[in-house]
């Protein structure tokens, strides 16, 4: 996992966009060229990382709505369809949960759909609690969705995920 580099990381979002789910198309606003993708690494995605696996670029971990007054931030994640069922998202979600908290954050937070049991299943791998459910808080193609809401502590336990990428 490194820091997201507009230079780098443009033509790889790209990519991954190109070849996207539906799931992943719902993570981010249209991407449909190289300018496209450089224009959300830049603006949408300024403060994140890049998920890397063999040397590949495979998925993002963002930190925003970033609060210093309360600190915290609202995570999110997305892995490209192709890395995916690896554990990389749910190990990249604790490392840079980690960091933010050693940049003196204490509260991260984030929402899965409910009916996307996989990243629920994430954020639980990677140290987040359940603390609710929002109720039809996303709407996609004219269906609501209700979003479990979660949330990591500086105080919460570590999660017990490798120290190192898998």
């Amino acid at each position: 996992m490194r820091i997201l580099s507009p230079e780098a990381d443009a033509a790889p979002v790209f990519a991954a966009f190109e070849a996207a789910d539906d799931d992943l198309l719902r993570q981010a606003p249209p991407i449909r060229s190289v300018a496209a993708a450089r224009f959300y690494v830049e603006h949408v995605a300024p403060n994140g990382w890049a998920i890397e696996h063999g040397g590949e670029f495979a998925g993002i971990v963002l930190a925003t709505n970033r609060s210093s007054d309360h600190r915290s931030a609202w995570m999110s994640y997305w892995v490209s369809p192709r890395h995916r069922g690896l554990g990389l998202a749910a190990w990249a979600l604790a490392a840079a949960s980690d960091l933010l908290f050693a940049d003196d954050f204490f509260r991260l937070e984030l929402g899965a759909r409910v009916n996307n049991p996989a990243s629920v299943k994430t954020a639980e791998r990677a140290g987040y609690l359940h603390e609710g459910i929002s109720r039809a808080e996303l709407e996609y193609d004219g269906v609501r969705h209700d979003v479990v809401r979660m949330a990591r502590l500086a105080t919460d336990p570590k999660p017990r995920l490798e120290s190192r990428q898998p």
